[in-house]
């Protein structure tokens, strides 16, 4: 069912001041101790990540592989949909964060009070 409207999920907040050279969830349970979530509340057609910290971030959705890098004060927004074909009953074409899945950064601490922010839109 496709809904005529977006619906935001809860965006999870990193502090960038903890990232290490090793891979850490940054949406995990912590990150969004409001409902205690782990990953995304539900499936996303669009992705926003926001690194407000003063150095660049490496972006994972294993915790193993390198998919990405986001620099300091970049934004990465990804349009799962922007292909998306209506023509198909198969759903060809349709994309999706999956519910649940967890965003992985590493890198370089950053300055004091700096976070990288995890918004979804479905």
């Amino acid at each position: 069912m496709e809904l005529d409207t977006f619906t935001c999920i809860e965006m999870a907040v990193f502090d960038a001041t903890t990232l290490t050279g090793s891979y850490q969830a940054m949406n995990g349970a912590a990150q969004q101790a409001d409902t205690g979530s782990v990953g995304f509340q539900s499936d996303i057609k669009i992705l926003k990540i926001y690194n407000d910290g003063s150095t660049g971030v490496t972006i994972s959705y294993d915790g193993v592989v390198k998919n990405d890098y986001l620099p300091s004060k970049g934004t990465m927004i990804l349009d799962l949909q922007s292909n998306h074909a209506d023509n198909s009953g198969y759903g060809a074409g349709t994309n999706y964060g999956r519910k649940g899945q967890i965003v992985y950064g590493k890198g370089t601490a950053s300055s004091a009070g700096l976070s990288i922010y995890i918004s979804g839109y479905r």
